[in-house]
């Protein structure tokens, strides 16, 4: 069986991008902006009052905040991608959720997590839920002489439908998991939709077409 599964808001209510700013304000207090944090979250309110779309909001927050991380090299881009999951993504994990994808590669399945996340944390957590047959992916983090930076375009809606279709060629998803409209297109490509947490938008659809919810 394969089962592919959005991260944020479906398996952790942690949320990278803040996770970065508590790295680089410890370890690189001299880059950390006055009161970035709560700047961060004051932006996100606008998102949850819909003033901007949520793919928007994630592009900008997540390529300004990766961008403020001074000097890095492969050690450091790492260490920081342990820290994300360490102390924010794994701690805020649903884990009724994660126990389900466990069950699930314990009956020999594959397990991928997709997400518009930055891909090294994507694949950390993935390894957290398994060592074996679990895939990580994200939006790729380039490192160069220039700094972090993020891939042109956000794993997101059609880019994770061709991540995942490049990871697995012609093989049908089993079972697929979100907790957004956005993931709807993902979901409907798997032979079971399940809506983990759901918003309202999908649990409209879920409701409708007699999906599995959790909650």
């Amino acid at each position: 069986m394969i089962i592919a599964s959005d991260l944020n808001g479906t398996l952790t209510t942690g949320a990278p991008a803040l996770a970065v700013t508590e790295w680089i304000k410890t370890h690189q207090p001299d880059s950390y902006p006055w009161l970035y944090k709560y700047r961060l979250l004051l932006s996100y309110l606008q998102v949850k009052l819909d003033w901007i779309s949520i793919d928007t909001w994630a592009d900008k927050i997540l390529r300004e905040v990766i961008s403020l991380v001074q000097s890095p090299d492969q050690d450091i881009l790492n260490s920081i991608m342990e820290y994300v999951v360490e102390s924010e993504l794994w701690p805020k994990r649903r884990v009724n959720v994660v126990e389900l994808l466990q069950e699930y590669h314990q009956q020999e399945s594959e397990i991928i997590i997709v997400s518009a996340a930055y891909e090294p944390a994507v694949e950390v957590f993935a390894k957290r839920i398994a060592k074996d047959r679990t895939f990580g992916i994200g939006t790729p983090v380039i490192l160069s002489e220039n700094g972090l930076t993020l891939a042109e375009n956000l794993t997101v809606r059609d880019q994770k439908l061709k991540r995942i279709r490049d990871l697995i060629g012609p093989r049908q998803l089993d079972v697929a998991m979100g907790d957004t409209a956005s993931d709807i297109p993902l979901l409907e490509q798997s032979n079971e939709p399940i809506a983990v947490y759901p918003d309202q938008k999908l649990r409209t659809v879920a409701e409708s077409r007699a999906w599995k919810i959790i909650e």
